[in-house]
């Protein structure tokens, strides 16, 4: 690896966050088409060592370094805060597909359980509530638009959120129907 390439992997490593292309090239000083091969080339090393950490370009020509989402679920109560429950993880889908959306409404479609949700998914930055009346105005962050690999407009975002609701319940659908391993002889 060169220099360049080692300072863009160590401007990723200690942000913790997206970072702009322009960002990324005035830290070495480069254009922004020289650091975007350079990434491409970080990108492609990580890949390569198949390791923990991925080097991910995001919309809006950002990058950043993240744990592969496969290892989550092993590490995640590693992870500081610790990960969202799946009732939590329900409700921000929820707020994402319907935003901008009072907390009021998702109060009454979802339950009065949801404001220990909303606490933790703003303390978490995945969401902001702006006072709106006696309620709040719930939205997405460009943080949960990046952890979860989202464009963070709104109407793209609901779009890939959707794709992806509508193959994890085809996956699960297929997973259940197909004979598992020893289910073979259950079946005769």
């Amino acid at each position: 690896m060169n220099d360049d390439m080692i300072t863009l992997e160590a401007a990723l490593y200690v942000s913790g966050r997206a970072l702009t292309l322009e960002e990324l090239a005035d830290i070495i000083g480069k254009s922004q088409s020289t650091a975007q091969k350079i990434l491409d080339n970080l990108s492609f090393e990580y890949n390569k060592r198949e390791g923990a950490l991925e080097v991910v370009a995001l919309p809006k020509d950002r990058y950043a370094m993240q744990l592969r989402p496969e290892l989550t679920p092993l590490v995640g109560k590693l992870i500081p805060g610790g990960l969202l429950s799946f009732a939590t993880l329900q409700t921000l889908v929820f707020i994402a597909l319907k935003q901008p959306i009072l907390q009021s409404d998702v109060v009454a479609q979802r339950g009065t359980h949801i404001y220990e949700h909303i606490r933790d998914l703003v303390e978490k930055k995945f969401v902001d509530a702006v006072p709106e009346g006696r309620s709040k105005l719930l939205t997405t962050t460009q943080l949960f638009a990046d952890y979860f690999g989202l464009d963070n407009d709104r109407v793209k975002l609901k779009a890939q959120l959707k794709f992806k609701l509508k193959k994890i319940v085809e996956d699960q659908h297929e997973a259940e129907s197909a004979p598992g391993i020893g289910q073979e002889n259950m079946l005769d």
